[in-house]
């Protein structure tokens, strides 16, 4: 681990504005045309668990914060998912904060059509991770620290409650933000530059910004290791993500992490070897990997909307033969199809063309699994309109939301011209 002291404490010459407590309440975002059952209340579930999550912080005591930016979230949640992943599967005492400003800026960033799915992806995964309650902690409303602003700073509130919140688990343990933000950045070296009390308010958070050309788990493994953190063992990332191109019309949405490319057998590293070489990206079909979005996604949203329509509450696993699959089985082993069956008990549920439990499995050796590009256009509508028929039946705002969203970006992939790749 790299040697990190406490945060100085002498910032407060000349009061002229002062940081509160980040907000603890919001207005859910509506999505459009969806009606006032679409009141998305994923965020304010998240504020209300992270101001319960007291039993967390005292069952896990890591060695490492790390603190993640908006950006990172928007731009690589699946990468941050990966590593999280890793870090679970290898007991790592590291623990992911989201600071609680992050969930407003998620919720203004929804009403952007570009950004909309990506945001709601990020946020139901962090509510699934408050449930869990292992290695992904949302900042609670008292654990901050108080900040005295100059008139300046106040147009980068939400800038300063990030740095309030690592301020404030820097004092216990070491820390890095983790943050792609060029202009989050060149506060603390305006702040670090305009005294010598605020450059030593910021001398001990470290901060790691991922690579623009493209990023993986290995490649935070390796921005860590940098740092003094080793994590051994980390997977290949070889899963295409799906984002929209910022810089072109209509040119690559997927990436790839060229580390991936010729790895054959080996699926483990160690950050200390030698760095590969440069990393880069290769092509990969849209429709693949905004497939394994929804997939991912919205197996969240069902299991989630399973467990609060009862399916938490149901009495242990019956060895009954004639009982239902979800019924012989724990509710954590639930499959997409699971979710399906319960809910379908609730409530009627029509069926869709292709099944919604087949077209959200990734191609496998399961008989009818296909790739994102394997559906047609029509498959893609119908299962879009599935989604929204069950979100509508049960009222749920999480769903109906992101529908929407998922309308924007399956109407923007099959707008590119795109030609299909090999088996």
């Amino acid at each position: 681990m790299f040697a990190q002291g406490p945060p100085s404490i002498g910032w407060h010459s000349a009061p002229m504005g002062v940081l509160p407590s980040p907000p603890g309440q919001y207005s859910p975002v509506s999505s459009p045309n969806a009606g006032d059952a679409s009141n998305d209340d994923t965020l304010q579930r998240i504020y209300s668990a992270a101001n319960e999550d007291v039993e967390m912080k005292d069952a896990f005591i890591p060695d490492l914060y790390l603190v993640l930016d908006t950006n990172v979230l928007i731009d690589y949640l699946d990468v941050i998912k990966r590593f999280n992943e890793d870090i679970e599967r290898l007991c790592l005492p590291i623990t992911i904060i989201i600071p609680n400003v992050l969930l407003s800026e998620l919720d203004g960033l929804k009403k952007r059509e570009k950004i909309g799915w990506f945001a709601s992806r990020a946020s139901a995964w962090i509510l699934n991770k408050m449930k869990e309650r292992k290695t992904v902690h949302v900042q609670a409303r008292g654990e901050t620290v108080h900040i005295d602003l100059k008139p300046y700073e106040l147009e980068r509130k939400n800038d300063m409650y990030i740095y309030a919140c690592c301020r404030f688990f820097v004092k216990e343990k070491p820390l890095i933000f983790v943050s792609g933000d060029v202009n989050l950045q060149s506060t603390v070296e305006s702040i670090n530059t305009d005294s010598v009390s605020r450059a030593e308010l910021f001398a001990d958070i470290l901060t790691i910004r991922p690579d623009k050309k493209g990023w993986s788990n290995r490649d935070l493994a390796r921005k860590l290791a940098d740092n003094g953190v080793n994590i051994p063992g980390l997977r290949v990332d070889d899963v295409p993500k799906y984002k929209r191109s910022r810089n072109t019309k209509g040119g690559r949405v997927t990436e790839i992490s060229g580390e991936a490319v010729g790895d054959g057998d080996v699926d483990m590293m160690d950050v200390d070897q030698e760095p590969p070489p440069a990393e880069f990206f290769i092509p990969s079909h849209a429709l693949d990997a905004l497939h394994l979005q929804v997939i991912d996604h919205f197996t969240l949203l069902l299991k989630d909307l399973a467990f609060r329509k009862g399916a938490g509450d149901l009495p242990p696993p019956t060895e009954s033969r004639h009982a239902p699959e979800y019924r012989r089985q724990e509710f954590l082993a639930w499959t997409v199809g699971n979710c399906l069956d319960y809910l379908g008990s609730q409530k009627p549920l029509r069926p869709s063309n292709p099944p919604l439990p087949r077209f959200l499995l990734p191609k496998c050796r399961i008989p009818g699994t296909r790739r994102g590009q394997d559906w047609s256009h029509q498959d893609w509508k119908n299962i879009i309109t599935s989604l929204e028929e069950l979100g509508i039946s049960f009222e749920d705002g999480a769903i109906l939301v992101s529908v929407e969203y998922l309308k924007q970006e399956a109407a923007y992939v099959f707008s590119l011209q795109l030609r299909p790749t090999g088996q």
